[in-house]
């Protein structure tokens, strides 16, 4: 649907939607030109909860790439079990670095800046386990990396920790100069082996002035978990402060420096692997292929779990306008649930394109390529029932469901959440056979 009639559409739901008598509008047409307006929540919906082999999470294009990086081993009381682990490569801050002969190694640091806001139920004041290991395979920056690629290490870990994860400012030693600094920000830090320091410090002068040498010369990094948590971190690898921090002196007893081998957003390549493990968690019977029941589907971040929805009878809405469709989807309270599992914040709609990929749907094209506000237009976030149920989701489907409608795109919807590669979150909701909180399409059309 072009804007042009996405603009239409906006502009008559206020005169159709939730309207089943036609004298409400084209009043003052005559008798027999007058339109049929109605409105449906009656149709029949089908809902299935499938897995994924994986989803892309490194693209050489920096506007979409992520710009957090999950980790941690997650368990769900619902879903099973989630590993989040990390590959990335570090950069010199400076192509320019000659160490000298004399150079000593104090220690070397990788600190790990969080982004709180993509933390995942028990994270902050749990104790979580990173391991560091150097990579034996090169990254390529011109490729595209998914969540369920691994790439070959070292047999040697070069550091681990286990720490209480504090979301308040921790106090980090850094320098301006030669000068000693204390800069404050919520971080994890793992201090690494001296031999690491070492190497660094003796590499040729040449390798730190081109890019694919450095690269060549030090891989990068995997940080794996090694706790089981109730929560899943997250890290903002591109700060400013996250890094590999190397302290040294030019000589015993020289004043201390610091050097910064960072995440940088070029030439670095980072991407996030995920494992998921179902078996024997309450979601089992639930998924595809299972034969359960469709009482319940389940919506995952990572690499995890969508819901496919198909409406069997759309082929007799054939010749109808649609001025408003809106589905509507329920939270489900699941028995052995925890309240620190919040549902999803922000749910969307996709679909296949005319490749076979699946893209947002047009009514989220439009909203996001005019910056407009996703929640206030399309909707997708939980909202309390004002009639005392269950919370709600609510997304407005009205340009492609016209579309599936008129042929134009398939019969087939797909529920999850924004920005899937970067949250943890998960939501359970009613499915179609629920008996008072089923899935609902509700329709508000003209019939011309």
């Amino acid at each position: 649907m072009r804007l042009t009639s996405f603009v239409f559409v906006v502009a008559v739901i206020f005169s159709a939607v939730s309207c089943s008598d036609p004298t409400l509008v084209g009043a003052g047409l005559l008798e027999d030109d007058k339109a049929d307006v109605g409105f449906s929540d009656t149709l029949s919906i089908t809902a299935t909860t499938i897995t994924n082999d994986s989803i892309r999470t490194y693209t050489p294009f920096t506007s979409s790439q992520l710009s957090s990086y999950l980790f941690g081993h997650l368990n769900d009381p619902i879903l099973g079990r989630s590993v989040a682990s990390i590959y990335a490569q570090v950069y010199p801050e400076s192509n320019s670095q000659n160490f000298l002969e004399s150079t000593v190694v104090d220690s070397i640091v990788l600190v790990l800046p969080y982004e709180v806001d993509n933390f995942y139920a028990k994270a902050g004041g749990e104790v979580f386990g990173i391991e560091v290991l150097q990579l034996a395979e090169t990254l390529l920056e011109d490729e595209e990396y998914f969540s369920n690629q691994t790439v070959g290490t070292e047999p040697v870990s070069i550091g681990s920790t286990q720490a209480m994860v504090s979301i308040d400012s921790l106090e980090f030693t850094d320098y301006e100069g030669t000068d000693t600094v204390a800069v404050k920000f919520p971080h994890f830090r793992i201090n690494l082996d001296a031999a690491v320091g070492s190497y660094l410090v003796g590499l040729d002068t040449s390798v730190y002035e081109t890019d694919s040498l450095f690269l060549d010369a030090f891989k990068g990094l995997l940080l794996r978990p090694t706790t089981e948590n109730e929560g899943m971190l997250s890290f903002d690898l591109l700060s400013q402060n996250a890094g590999i921090y190397l302290y040294y002196r030019d000589s015993v007893p020289g004043k201390p420096k610091r050097f910064l081998y960072d995440f940088d957003i070029q030439p670095t390549v980072r991407f996030t692997n995920y494992q998921h493990n179902y078996e024997g968690a309450p979601v089992a019977p639930f998924l595809e292929g299972a034969g359960g029941p469709d009482s319940l589907v389940f919506i995952q971040g990572m690499s995890g779990l969508d819901a496919k929805l198909e409406i069997p009878n759309v082929a007799a809405l054939q010749g109808l306008v649609i001025n408003k469709a809106e589905l509507e989807v329920y939270v489900a309270n699941v028995a052995g649930d925890i309240q620190d599992f919040d549902p999803i914040r922000q749910l969307i709609l996709t679909a296949p394109n005319s490749d076979g990929d699946l893209v947002a749907i047009e009514d989220i094209e439009i909203i996001l390529s005019q910056r407009r506000s996703l929640e206030s237009l399309f909707g997708g976030t939980p909202q309390l029932d004002p009639n005392g149920g269950p919370t709600v989701y609510k997304m407005n489907i009205t340009a492609h469901f016209q579309d599936v409608i008129d042929g134009r795109r398939e019969n087939v919807l797909y529920i999850t959440p924004f920005q899937k590669a970067e949250t943890a979150s998960r939501t359970v909701l009613y499915g179609p056979g629920h008996p008072q909180y089923g899935i609902k399409l509700k329709l508000a059309y003209t019939k011309l």
